[in-house]
Parts: C-alpha cells; sequence; structure tokens
C-alpha cells in the first residue's frame, strides 16, 4: 500500500469517526428537547414557523426557532435574532448544527423550517437527523417542479417524506385530505387538518395574517399544550420575516413585494387581493436567478396567465426571460433593467407592480429601495 492509499484511508476512516460522533451527538441533543416541530410545504412556512416558535413561547416554553425565508435566521429563546451565516450553498447538515444549539441554549422546543427539496434529503432531514415528532405542511402548490413533481399530489408526497413516525402532523392544506389520512395511518401518527375559518372566537386573528396560516400554529400550540388564547397573544407579536409579502403605495403606484410568491397560484391569489380600479395598469416584474431556470419558466407562465400591460425584468439571463416573456404576452411591453436604482417607481397613471421571482441580490436592494421611498401599507408576511 503506498502513501497516497495510507492517507485516503487515513480520512475516510477519520470522516467515518466524525458521522459517527455527530449522529451520536445528535441524538444526544435531541433526547434534551420535548419537541422538534419540523415545518414544511409551498408557501407560508416560515411564517408558520415563526408564529408556531412565538405560540409556544407565550405558552412558557424555551424554544428555538431557524427559518429559511427571504434570509435565513435563528430566533434564539432569549428573543434575539441573527442571520444564518454560511460558507458556501445551502447544506441540509445546517438542520443538526441548529439543534446542537438548541441544546446548548436550553431550548426544550425547537421549531425549525425544512430547507430540503428532493425527497431523500427531506427523510433524512426529518427523521435522522433532526427525529421531529411534530410534521407541519402549510400546503402543496406547483413550485419546484424540476425536482419535486409535476403535479400537487406529486409534490405533496414528496413534502411528506419528512412526516414522523408515531408522532403528530399537522396541515392546512384542505385539497387531499384523504392522502394525508391514508399517510397518517401509515405511519402511525395523528393527524389534524386546521380550518381557516375556525378563528372566530378570536378578535383580529383573521386580518393578522392568511388565516390559514393562523389557524394551523394554533392548532400546533394547542396541541403541544399552550392554551389557545395564550398561544394568540404570543402569534400577534411574532416577528415577520424581513422580506416577506408587503404593499407599498406612492406616486400612482401600488408595489406590492411578492419577490418570494414563486408559484403561479400563489401571485394569482395575492393580485386578487391587491388590484385596484380597472383603470389600473398591471405590471409584472421578475427578479430572475439564473441558477433556477425552471422558476423562470413558471414565472413566464403566470405572464402567460395574467397577461399584464407590462413585464419588467431584473436579475440573470434576461435575454432569455425576455424571449419567454414576448412569447407569453406579445402585446406587453418589455423593460430590462440592470440596477434595482433604474425600476421606476413612480407613474403618470394609475399602476400595480407585483415584483415576483426571486428576492435575492436586485430583488433586497429593490425592497429596499422602495421602504425608503413608499409608503407601507400592509405587511401580510405569507409567501417564505
Amino acid at each position: 500500500m503506498n502513501k497516497t492509499e495510507i492517507l485516503i484511508l487515513i480520512l475516510a476512516a477519520g470522516f467515518l469517526i466524525y458521522l459517527i460522533w455527530e449522529a451520536f451527538s445528535a441524538r444526544t441533543d435531541r433526547r434534551k428537547m420535548i419537541h422538534v416541530v419540523y415545518v414544511n410545504g409551498t408557501r407560508g412556512k416560515s411564517t408558520v414557523t415563526r408564529m408556531i416558535a412565538a405560540g409556544l413561547t407565550a405558552g412558557g416554553h424555551h424554544v428555538m426557532c431557524k427559518t429559511t425565508g427571504t434570509l435565513p435566521i435563528a430566533i434564539y429563546p432569549d428573543g434575539h435574532q441573527e442571520e444564518v451565516k454560511r460558507r458556501g450553498p445551502a447544506n441540509i447538515r445546517e438542520q443538526v448544527r441548529y439543534l446542537h444549539i438548541a441544546a446548548k441554549e436550553g431550548a426544550d422546543i425547537l421549531v425549525i423550517e425544512c430547507m430540503a427539496l428532493l425527497p431523500e434529503y427531506q427523510r433524512v432531514s426529518g427523521k435522522n437527523m433532526l427525529r421531529c415528532d411534530v410534521g407541519v405542511i402549510t400546503n402543496a402548490r406547483l413550485d419546484h417542479m424540476d425536482v419535486m413533481g409535476d403535479t400537487r399530489e406529486e409534490i405533496l408526497n414528496c413534502l411528506m417524506e419528512m412526516l414522523p413516525e408515531n408522532g403528530q402532523i399537522f396541515t392546512a392544506e384542505q385539497d387531499f385530505p384523504e392522502i394525508f389520512r391514508e399517510r397518517a395511518a401509515k405511519l402511525g401518527s395523528t393527524l389534524t387538518i386546521s380550518a381557516p375559518d375556525s378563528l372566530g372566537d378570536l378578535p383580529g386573528a383573521e386580518t393578522l395574517d392568511f388565516p390559514e396560516n393562523v389557524a394551523l400554529a394554533l392548532a400546533v400550540c394547542e396541541a403541544l399544550g399552550t392554551e389557545r388564547k395564550t398561544a394568540y397573544e404570543g402569534i400577534k407579536g411574532f416577528i415577520r420575516d424581513p422580506y416577506a409579502l408587503a404593499v407599498f403605495k406612492g406616486n400612482n403606484t401600488v408595489f406590492v413585494n411578492a419577490l418570494s410568491a414563486n408559484d403561479v397560484s400563489s401571485t394569482q391569489m395575492i393580485y386578487d387581493q391587491e388590484r385596484g380600479s380597472k383603470e389600473e395598469e398591471l405590471v409584472i416584474l421578475i427578479n430572475n436567478r439564473g441558477d433556477r431556470p425552471a422558476r423562470a419558466r413558471d414565472m413566464a407562465r403566470l405572464v402567460k396567465e395574467m397577461q399584464p400591460a407590462a413585464v419588467w425584468i431584473l436579475g440573470d439571463n434576461q435575454q432569455a426571460l425576455e424571449a419567454l416573456c414576448r412569447k407569453a404576452a406579445p402585446k406587453a411591453r418589455l423593460a430590462c433593467y440592470s440596477l434595482a436604482e433604474d425600476v421606476p417607481l413612480s407613474s403618470d397613471t394609475p399602476r400595480l407592480i407585483m415584483a415576483v421571482g426571486n428576492i435575492k441580490n436586485e430583488g433586497i436592494r429593490l425592497v429596499e429601495r422602495v421602504k425608503k421611498e413608499m409608503e407601507l401599507t400592509k405587511g401580510v408576511g405569507y409567501v417564505q
């Protein structure tokens, strides 16, 4: 055996020892906590994660919370926030790090957002890494179709890979009750399907956020022992994602920050809520990421379905996206902008700008500019 082979063998043995130690350490830290709540879904999971953590904290628990919404953020048991620092691309092993941090901080509950897309990664992160006993799925919509499936049913089956055995399952998704019941029975877990029309006893709950988010978070908190009204008092003060859905108004312009609304149905729902008079011109502004070609195709499909008066493009691969949008909406005026500072935020005639696609890079810079130049009228915190 030569020196190179010996070195490779030593490194492999060292890595194996590290993996064994990490697995042992994760199980030790997991035993220090009463619950690990793992939150998944197409839309709303960052908001619901934050709501659950706030409700359980109000009930007297020491809660560690981590979300991966517009920015990955950890909320510690003492209430302070820190942005999650990454040395490279996002990796699901990050979840184990926050299990360790939760134990070190004395948390008795970890509420954490699922960051995996591929079904095998969802399974490993939920069942092997975190060993969650509470699984939450907000909804199943058409997104990440390149890795999760072509239909909502396929996407739901992918999302369910992280659900716990002999635990508790919660969802606000109303369309697939039988699929949920079958999976819960197979896993030996209980199932709760929360109802968005169940908030009548809590004044203001339906306007705090999208009702399905509030109802889902409350259902989890109640099941884990926090009294309903106590949980709601906590949820009312939850810390929103820094770049969550918000609506701004300026000179003849309504700007809807839906840059995290990456699927067609969510964007259309938001537009239906925010659109004004028939005279109001619709502009779809797409901030594009070069590493998300499937998302670009989704945004072109959105343009085709909504047929806006204009399409504005920020970000990467502008020529390719412009070609897709020109084909999708031949009558729309198309414009490409290199920088967020170049986007016109005022108009001589009424206009609604739906900013969609992705929050990263120029998207964040655009929202920061909008915050300075326009007036915030609504912050909903829905699509993370």
